[in-house]
């Protein structure tokens, strides 16, 4: 836990230089914890992929709010540990979500995906990935309602919306694999603790799976259009366990020897690097609280997570939503993707949501 003062004109600059520096993956640690004070106080938590991902942060952040809250009211933090364990047992592993999903053989769950979109990317260029940079927009509460409001009167979702309006404003400026078919794939991370009892591991880790929406996206058509595609291509996803290919995937590569495994990751690497293209990639955080968050006396008024920082040409655009206020972020590395680029795709990306 560190403090940093700073002059309320910069915060918000300040905050987002402090979240795109790396965290030293050798030395640690892999949580950071910085109270940015000014005339309306921060509070910024960074932490490594490798400890938990977007709904564990979320867990994280109730867990430290109401550990905080409670011992601002003087209660003992060793009464609040003995409640808080009593009778708990956390996991941190797949075995259990199997299990809850009712597989019995894990590799009957994994599915080779049928390569039938084209691959496409955003641009970036040849040079360096030097300088880490953190992008954002936010949508005011009205805003929101009115997506919503959108997304519902077609039987769709928020997330269904937002992958639309992604597909709609990534095709703008993406650059493609020959020969381009009409069909794209986004690459969307799933919450697997929707299969537990208690959509919850009971310990903070990272149990995330991925699914690959495809549509036929023609030039021209309205967003709705886009919107309605999406929402039948998710629908299909849904019906068939969404994100457990991936985790049984993964426990595929866990029985590799490391090395093999090793090996694997970098030739993916590799050929994505050379070939400067790989799928563009969508983490939607969900709604990390609709009310106030508070902290003693404390109420956090805004609040966003940030996506992570990638290599080009790996691309992600992350979307959380706190109080209503709904925020894109994306973490990218310059040169060799362009600011301009990426400010052009968040723009197009909140004129399709607000419009």
């Amino acid at each position: 836990m560190s403090v940093q003062n700073c002059e309320d004109n910069e915060r918000e600059a300040v905050i987002e230089a402090y979240l795109a520096q790396p965290i030293d993956w050798i030395n640690g640690p892999m949580l950071e914890v910085r109270l940015f004070r000014s005339d309306h106080d921060s509070l910024c938590l960074k932490i490594s992929h490798l400890c938990m991902d977007g709904a564990g942060v979320k867990e994280f952040i109730r867990l430290l709010a109401a550990l905080y809250t409670r011992l601002y009211e003087r209660e003992s933090y060793h009464s609040i540990h003995q409640e808080m364990m009593e009778g708990k047992q956390g996991f941190r592993d797949q075995a259990p979500l199997f299990a809850a999903a009712g597989i019995t053989d894990i590799s009957s769950a994994f599915h080779q995906h049928v390569e039938t979109a084209s691959l496409w990317s955003f641009p970036s260029s040849s040079q360096d990935n030097l300088t880490p940079v953190i992008a954002m927009r936010s949508m005011e509460p009205h805003h929101t309602e009115k997506l919503i409001n959108r997304t519902k009167a077609v039987g769709a979702t928020i997330n269904d919306g937002l992958l639309a309006a992604y597909f709609r404003s990534i095709a703008k400026q993406a650059v493609y694999m020959e020969p381009r078919t009409k069909r794209k794939a986004i690459g969307m991370t799933i919450d697997l603790r929707r299969y537990l009892p208690s959509l919850t591991t009971g310990a903070l880790c990272n149990l995330s799976g991925m699914e690959m929406p495809e549509i036929e996206l023609n030039e021209g058509e309205l967003f709705e259009t886009t919107l309605e595609k999406v929402k039948r291509a998710m629908d299909t996803i849904k019906e068939s366990k969404p994100g457990m290919s991936s985790a049984a995937g993964m426990e595929k590569m866990a029985a590799m020897p490391f090395s093999t495994a090793r090996a694997v990751m970098a030739k993916q690497h590799e050929m994505a690097c050379q070939q400067k293209m790989t799928l563009p990639l969508m983490t939607n955080f969900g709604v990390i609280s609709e009310h106030d968050i508070q902290f003693g006396a404390c109420y956090a008024v805004k609040g966003f997570m940030t996506s992570p920082i990638m290599y080009a040409p790996f691309f992600c655009m992350g979307a959380s939503s706190y109080r209503n206020i709904l925020t894109l972020c994306v973490g990218y590395h310059t040169p060799a993707v362009s600011e301009h680029e990426v400010s052009r795709l968040l723009d197009d990306m909140m004129m399709e949501l607000t419009k």
